[in-house]
C-alpha cells in the first residue's frame, strides 16, 4: 500500500529465495521512479545479560564484508514465528544459553531498500543449556563475554561496526540507565 502521492505502477521480482527482490515502478509528482526493494523476514536481536557490567556477544564470519564481526546474536524469523519464539531460539542456537526475555524495542534495519523489521529482546537470568541446538551450517560463531562500559567504547573504536549490534547496546545502555536513574529518584 502506498502512501498519498505514491502511486505504484509496475513490481518486478528479480529473484526469489530467502530473500527476494523486486523492482518498483511508482510515480510521485508526476514523475515516475523505480526503486530496488529487498524482501527480507523480520529478524530478531538479542543482549544476553551475563550480570549488570556485563553481556554476551558472539563473533561470526559475515561473507558479504569477508570478516569476522563482533555482535549481539540475531537471526531471521521463520515462517509463522512470533518474535518472542525466534528469539529463545536464536538465543539458544546461537550462545547455548536459554534466559528470560523482555521486548525492548523494533526498528527498520535499512529502510531505504530492505523491508526487514528487527525485534530486540534483552535476555536475563541466563542459563548454560545441557543439550545446545546446533547453529546453522554455514555459521562460525564464538561467543565473548564483554563489560558493558568496554562494549559502549567498542561501538566508539570500530571493534563493534555492526549496526543492529551498536543500536542496541546503546539503547540497552540507555535504558539500563535510565531505570538506576528512576530508581534512585523514587
Amino acid at each position: 500500500m502506498a502512501e498519498e502521492g505514491y502511486n505504484i505502477i509496475d513490481t518486478k521480482i528479480i529473484h526469489d529465495g530467502p530473500v527476494r527482490l523486486r523492482i518498483d515502478s511508482f510515480t510521485y509528482k508526476g514523475k515516475i521512479f523505480r526503486k530496488e526493494v529487498v524482501e527480507h523476514n523480520p529478524s530478531v536481536g538479542i543482549i544476553p545479560v551475563i550480570n549488570e557490567n556485563e553481556i554476551l556477544l558472539i563473533k561470526q564470519f559475515r561473507h558479504a564484508v569477508n570478516k569476522y564481526l563482533v555482535e549481539i546474536p540475531a537471526g531471521k524469523m521463520e515462517k509463522n514465528e512470533l518474535p518472542h519464539d525466534a528469539a529463545k531460539r536464536e538465543l539458544a542456537e546461537e550462545t547455548g544459553y536459554s534466559g528470560v526475555l523482555q521486548p525492548l524495542t523494533r526498528c527498520f534495519l535499512a529502510p531505504s531498500y530492505d523491508t526487514e523489521l528487527m525485534h530486540f529482546f534483552v535476555a536475563n537470568s541466563l542459563t548454560k543449556l545441557d543439550n545446545p541446538i546446533n547453529m546453522d551450517e554455514d555459521e562460525n560463531i564464538t561467543t565473548m563475554t564483554v563489560d558493558l562500559k568496554d562494549a559502549i567504547d567498542y561501538c566508539y573504536d570500530g571493534t563493534i561496526t555492526d549496526c543492529k549490534t551498536v543500536s542496541a547496546i546503546f539503547l540497552y545502555y540507555f535504558t539500563l540507565n535510565s531505570e538506576k536513574t528512576k530508581k534512585k529518584n523514587n
